[in-house]
């Protein structure tokens, strides 16, 4: 599957979102080995040619090398045991996607304009200036966070699960999501998150 997804034309930037040559993309269509992301609640990912479907879990990653002794063996342990009673097929894909600040700057545009609503209603020079200085700081912020948006990027391990109906696909997700434990529990990704992982692979000019 692996090798499938990795051959495909690196020459479409962004498949589920707009394109600006249709005919290109309906192209690309033919050779793509899926064919949508789903409005079901796991947001599956059916694949082509009737081969099934596909789902993406996040698995969240640890600094082993900066844990304790006793932690380092309750998390392999716990690993271990989760690899030990999942025993279906699976892959576990290691990529590099941008920090997600969306929420940070989420925040700090509603203070910002908190601010300037603020700074429209008073005349009071002391109370403006006290304003202006906000305001700077918030625009500084914002501008950082963005910054970190588009230039550090995390290492994230995702797990590929397949099944060849929607019904087994929710039986693998949901026991790979209880075999686990609190150190090692499988988590659902996001829609747009999804767009852009499979973006990555089809796009060998990506970062991975």
């Amino acid at each position: 599957m692996f090798d499938k997804l990795s051959n495909v034309s690196a020459g479409v930037s962004n498949w589920f979102g707009e394109v600006r040559d249709r005919s290109d993309f309906i192209e690309w269509l033919k050779i793509a080995p899926y064919k949508k992301i789903m409005d079901n609640r796991g947001r599956y990912i059916e694949l082509a040619n009737d081969r099934g479907y596909l789902q993406l879990l996040e698995i969240q990653g640890k600094d082993i090398l900066n844990l304790g002794h006793e932690e380092q063996q309750i998390t392999l342990l716990n690993y271990h045991n989760w690899l030990i009673q999942f025993q279906y097929d699976l892959e576990i894909y290691s990529t590099k996607l941008p920090t997600d600040t969306t929420r940070q700057v989420r925040y700090l545009t509603s203070c910002l304009n908190r601010t300037k609503a603020k700074l429209k209603k008073t005349n009071n020079q002391r109370i403006r200036a006290q304003l202006q200085d906000q305001k700077q700081i918030l625009e500084q912020n914002i501008k950082t966070e963005l910054m970190i948006q588009k230039q550090i990027y995390n290492s994230e391990f995702i797990l590929f699960l397949y099944g060849k109906t929607v019904r087994e696909l929710d039986d693998l997700v949901a026991k790979a999501m209880s075999y686990g434990n609190q150190d090692f529990v499988p988590k659902v990704i996001s829609r747009s998150k999804k767009e852009q992982i499979l973006e990555q692979i089809n796009n060998m000019n990506e970062k991975i």
